[in-house]
């Protein structure tokens, strides 16, 4: 192996950790900006039904008599149905008609594991393919950047060179150590030295004189991914992970401190990146839903159909879409699970058409499996 290969193969691991930007970007209009996309994966399976409460169920109270209580205070929004008391800053969004919802809807994906439906999403493909992910596919296509706020490459990113990932570290020093050891490695490699240098601008902007204080909640996650965002222009497609949904047990109080961090996280974006909120799409999606029962332990078991948001300012939101199956015994799907009437993979290729007016060719080039529904969903 010549010596020059073996650099860039010991660069990938080394650095990608902490240089979100270690293919620089090809943007071929200076003056105009790139229209952004945000997906923020869940992953544990989140209750759909305990996000977006569809409150003309009578039935749902009986079905789940402990979950049901203590959500007096929920937000009203469109055709009777309401919003988790966590939700403010969402519920605000869907008001001012940057935001809407998606209910009953699920990936296709017919098992119950959490990595295999996780895979499934990530992949965006009809069978999970490990090597091939959606993100990864649509940089490709559009030869732009990507970032990962995340500790490892998400599988969403593979397949292709343009992503790269970043997450916040506490070990400064070692970091600090580690910078200066490569820079001495990569000082005749004019292509690796490049990298490693915007690296180490993205880390030095984002800490600041705090070095070492900045926490790792999904809200401050937010505000690093604005703040990449507002530094790095190149960067059109970035995916941050939330975890902490699978609610077995004392669901309440987990789901209620989860929904307040998302909702917390996706103000401060909104905040974080000012203006450039106009040309920005935010996904939010699990890899399934939850029973419609409760279980016996306060919580509910992986189930199917579930939820998720589309936001953005351009977005014309204010709106519940997808059509509802009910919950009555006989629609249940095996009966225990809502049934999904739309595909959450679909309703992504939607909004990413319609935000980034792709042709027909471009986005099946991304989902080649699932094509966008005809909804308009951007002005």
């Amino acid at each position: 192996m010549q010596r020059r290969t073996l650099l860039k193969i010991l660069a990938s691991g080394a650095v990608m950790l902490h240089s979100p930007t270690l293919f620089a970007a090809q943007q071929t209009d200076k003056t105009k900006s790139l229209k952004r996309v945000v997906w923020i994966l869940q992953r544990g399976a989140v209750d759909g039904l305990h996000t977006v409460i569809p409150a003309f169920e009578k039935s749902l109270s009986s079905m789940r008599p402990n979950l049901m209580s203590g959500l007096d205070d929920a937000f009203a929004v469109d055709n009777n149905y309401k919003f988790h008391p966590s939700l403010y800053n969402l519920h605000d969004l869907f008001k001012r008609k940057e935001l809407s919802c998606v209910v009953a809807t699920s990936t296709g994906y017919k098992g119950r594991s959490h990595f295999d439906g996780q895979d499934y999403l990530e992949s965006g493909l009809a069978s999970a393919n490990l090597q091939s992910g959606w993100l990864g596919r649509a940089m490709n296509v559009l030869g732009t950047e990507g970032i990962a706020i995340s500790k490892t490459m998400p599988l969403a990113f593979r397949n292709s060179l343009r992503g790269s990932n970043f997450y916040p570290s506490k070990f400064n020093k070692s970091i600090d150590s580690l910078t200066d050891d490569l820079a001495a490695l990569y000082q005749f490699d004019e292509k690796l030295a490049k990298s490693l240098s915007a690296g180490k601008e993205i880390k030095d902007a984002l800490m600041g004189d705090n070095k070492g204080s900045r926490q790792s909640s999904f809200s401050k996650l937010c505000s690093e991914c604005a703040d990449i965002m507002k530094s790095k222009s190149n960067i059109q497609f970035v995916m941050l992970e939330s975890g902490g949904w699978d609610t077995h047990k004392a669901q309440s109080a987990k789901l209620s401190r989860e929904l307040k961090q998302l909702d917390s996280g996706i103000a401060q974006l909104k905040k974080g990146l000012g203006s450039d909120w106009n040309n920005t799409l935010v996904l939010v999606t699990s890899e399934f839903g939850r029973t419609v029962r409760e279980n016996g332990t306060g919580g509910t078991d992986h189930g199917t159909a579930g939820s998720m948001f589309i936001a953005g300012g351009s977005h014309l939101g204010g709106s519940v879409r997808g059509e509802w199956p009910g919950i009555s015994e006989y629609k249940l799907f095996e009966n225990r699970d809502l049934l999904p009437t739309t595909n959450t993979i679909s309703w992504i290729a939607t909004a990413l058409k319609q935000h980034l007016s792709l042709s027909p060719s471009q986005i099946k080039s991304i989902f080649p499996n699932d094509s966008p529904y005809e909804h308009r969903l951007f002005d």
